[in-house]
């Protein structure tokens, strides 16, 4: 073979193989960035098991939803305008919601304030997160009657996410 025909082979190699990087580089940023998986490392609290909050009555009703959230959590306040839309989704089926922050109750009530959050009916809680098997924020938890987790979310919700969300409470 000719050096023109091993360097033509080789121009064509190299190409495939950068055509591969970017192929996985893509197929990485859309798992890392655009779908709905929590960062890995993360739990998500299990479904079926007690959640204990100290002060909260579950059996006051069918299901409460439980929002662990944070004033220093980014997702939490991009995720402002769903929980616009979950509280009042909560308000109408009658559904508690208990907000936990591991920020004192007052930075708390100031950033519920400040982000246009529905205070009626909202019991802010100041606990570490990790109490009520938080490990990231936003978490959304709703707990029946038992205080068995019977659904979880954690991170920002794409649309699907927050459909799902908005159901559990309506159900």
């Amino acid at each position: 073979m000719s050096a023109e025909t091993w360097k033509t082979r080789l121009d064509v190699a190299v190409n495939v193989a950068v055509l591969c990087v970017c192929v996985l580089i893509a197929v990485i940023a859309v798992k890392k960035f655009l779908l709905n998986n929590p960062p890995s490392g993360l739990s998500i609290p299990k479904k079926g098991t007690h959640l204990s909050l100290s002060g909260v009555d579950w059996s006051r009703a069918d299901r409460t939803l439980v929002m662990g959230l944070s004033t220093q959590c980014h997702f939490c306040s991009e995720s402002t305008d769903f929980y616009q839309r979950l509280l009042k989704a909560a308000t109408a089926s009658k559904v508690p919601v208990v907000a936990v922050f591991p920020q004192p109750t007052a930075e708390a009530q100031e950033y519920w304030e400040a982000h246009a959050l529905a205070s009626n009916g909202v019991d802010l809680e100041q606990s570490p997160l990790d109490r009520i098997s938080v490990s990231a924020t936003p978490t959304l938890i709703v707990v029946d009657r038992k205080g068995l987790i019977a659904g979880a979310w954690v991170g920002k919700l794409a649309a699907s996410g927050e459909a799902e969300v908005i159901k559990q409470i309506q159900d």
